[in-house]
């Protein structure tokens, strides 16, 4: 009796696996198509996590219309194409309507965000002038939204309109109200004039060609990107800045949007190395999206670079 009765055992517990491993299977072919579904919108869309860096790198490069990375997906870097094809087709109705002062990026990013919504619309040849109609009369978001919900019709959700927003900071200023650390405050005065900027420049240009010392603050050491933005300041009397780091600066400013920059301003990035505070690094804006700083060697460097594109965190103009 034993023997058949441990035979039948032996049976139930093979079934028993073989319908786990089955289940199993299942489950993982379900869950690896819901990855591939969601890992494009998600990588485009959820920008509000502070953490979200990739995803933020990915948003940076759509809206400055910079070079798609090698190492994103075919499916991602067609999304990435279809959407800077659309911002210069939003360009060309934003210039249409020449007589009205538009905020770009304000419009961008409701597109964005729309453009990956489930019920999204056709964007025919005739969309876009009408899109940007919307936000013609529009006094803040909420007037934005009613106006596109009547054209599209579509109805945001919540969490679109935190998106949008977040957008919104992330691009114009750098940061977003989720990710925002330090004293970045006020309003910006009025830039250096040529004169100011040309004594600042004479001072920063004649260290160009030394190396970057991490912790140098003087000539004779030569300089970390801190050292060399403090002493360049201070020592040109444009501005006196006494010693401190790159988060210590940028808490001295007042936030400039990366179009409005002018020469003299400062230009701040996140995550160049494992830091402690947000800002890990500083330049000088020098104009023509280029940034005077202590690379290795001091030297100038241009923003719309992958690298620089990618650790943007804001712009940035010291408080009068």
């Amino acid at each position: 009796m034993a023997g058949p009765m441990a035979a039948l055992a032996a049976k139930a517990a093979a079934g028993l696996v073989e319908d786990k491993r089955l289940r199993t299977f299942v489950a993982s072919v379900l869950a690896g198509l819901v990855i591939m579904l969601l890992i494009p919108f998600l990588a485009l869309v959820s920008i509000a996590n502070a953490k979200a860096g990739y995803s933020q790198e990915i948003a940076r490069i759509v809206f400055d219309g910079g070079e798609i990375p090698e190492n994103v997906s075919e499916e991602l870097a067609e999304y990435m194409e279809e959407m800077m094809d659309a911002f210069e087709r939003l360009e060309i109705a934003i210039e249409d309507f020449e007589d009205v002062e538009l905020d770009e990026t304000k419009v961008k990013s409701f597109f964005y965000v729309l453009y990956f919504t489930e019920d999204k619309p056709d964007f025919d040849s005739d969309f876009y002038e009408d899109f940007v109609n919307c936000f013609t009369d529009a006094e803040d978001d909420e007037e934005i939204c009613s106006a596109l919900e009547t054209f599209l019709p579509y109805s945001f959700t919540e969490r679109e309109k935190e998106e949008i927003h977040e957008l919104y900071l992330f691009i114009k200023f750098g940061y977003s109200s989720t990710n925002q650390m330090g004293g970045i405050t006020g309003i910006p005065g009025e830039a250096f004039s040529d004169e100011t900027f040309a004594k600042l420049m004479g001072e920063a240009t004649k260290h160009i060609g030394k190396p970057y010392v991490w912790g140098g603050s003087t000539p004779s050491t030569s300089f970390d990107c801190s050292g060399f933005v403090c002493w360049s300041y201070t020592k040109s009397g444009v501005y006196n800045l006494p010693r401190t780091t790159a988060q210590g600066i940028y808490n001295q400013c007042a936030p400039v949007a990366k179009e409005d920059l002018k020469p003299g301003d400062l230009v701040f990035f996140t995550g160049t190395y494992n830091s402690s505070s947000p800002v890990s690094h500083i330049g000088i804006y020098v104009g023509d999206n280029q940034m005077l700083h202590a690379g290795d060697p001091i030297g100038y460097a241009n923003l719309g670079n992958s690298y620089w594109i990618k650790h943007w965190y804001g712009g940035g103009r010291l408080l009068e």
